[in-house]
């Protein structure tokens, strides 16, 4: 008789993806339609199986630790994969165009735009795949993804949506409480434990404050507080007054009209980095719709 699995509980599981996600139990709990409670419950029993603490909690929010992190690439990669190919095997399968996207870039410019893009694919499933890892839409039937770089990926084609600019970003409750900061020289007047990182786990080019401070000149003042790999909980730490951050425009806009997000000093740019939109030959009709829809919305 073969062995049993040893595996942990399949809803503890379901539940730590949605956390690691959403970088929040509350917003894990509304999108799995379960109270929060319930939510902290499976993340307790998770963590007491495998003996490991998967989060630093952040006042409301909640950030990955580096056991985190691995688990959470491995869950979200497994069920990413359970998910497209149990939906292959489903009676009378719709049509569908999955998008592959960073979970920032996913929540914050695309979701956005979700009703337009339903209406592009004209009756197809839209579903995600989200990853920071790139090699994850080449891995699981990504029909079109988008990722920062130089536009130059094997074995598929790419559209600028935006070029890469960046700010420093703090909320004003944070620089009333900082009189010290000075917009016009920032890297002479931040401090190390200020400093709120996104990070590059996987060598895609992002804006580092290692690389920010390297571009202005003086060494970085102190290492960073730990890495935040979810960029809106990282927006969402600075509106809170956690820190500073490196924003992006494109991605944080919606917070900084509404002035809960201040732009320090001018931007950065760097030459010939941004964000693409990437698909393959052959691309079925659907798809190419919702190309050319997103296309017709970059900034």
């Amino acid at each position: 008789m073969a062995s049993r699995r040893r595996l942990p509980s399949l809803n503890a599981l379901i539940a730590f993806d949605a956390v690691a996600r959403n970088g929040s139990f509350t917003r894990a709990g509304q999108e799995l339609t379960v109270a929060q409670p319930a939510v902290t419950r499976h993340i307790a029993n998770l963590e007491g199986w495998l003996g490991v603490a998967l989060f630093h909690r952040h006042g409301n929010a909640v950030s990955l630790t580096k056991d985190g992190q691995e688990a959470a690439d491995l869950a979200i990669s497994v069920l990413d994969r359970l998910e497209i190919g149990l939906g292959a095997i489903r009676a009378a399968p719709r049509s569908e165009v999955v998008i592959g996207a960073s979970f920032g870039m996913a929540h914050l410019w695309v979701i956005p735009r979700i009703s337009g893009l339903r209406m592009a694919a004209g009756g197809a499933v839209i579903n995600f795949v989200t990853s920071e890892n790139y090699d994850a839409f080449d891995r699981q039937g990504v029909d079109l993804s988008i990722r920062f770089g130089t536009g130059q990926w094997a074995g598929v084609h790419s559209d600028l949506l935006f070029e890469e600019e960046t700010h420093v970003i703090a909320s004003p409750d944070f620089l009333a409480a900082h009189p010290e900061i000075d917009a016009d020289n920032l890297p002479f007047t931040l401090r190390g434990e200020w400093l709120l990182e996104h990070g590059d786990q996987y060598n895609v080019g992002w804006m580092t404050w290692k690389s920010w401070f390297r571009h202005h000149g003086p060494p970085l003042p102190a290492i960073p507080k730990p890495e935040v790999r979810n960029f809106p909980t990282l927006l969402d730490m600075v509106r809170a007054g956690e820190g500073v951050a490196i924003g992006v425009a494109g991605l944080d806009d919606a917070w900084v009209e509404k002035g809960e997000i201040i732009r320090l000093g001018p931007a950065l740019k760097r030459t010939g980095l941004g964000y693409y939109l990437t698909h393959r030959d052959n691309c079925a009709p659907a798809t190419l719709e919702v190309r050319n829809f997103l296309l017709g919305h970059r900034e």
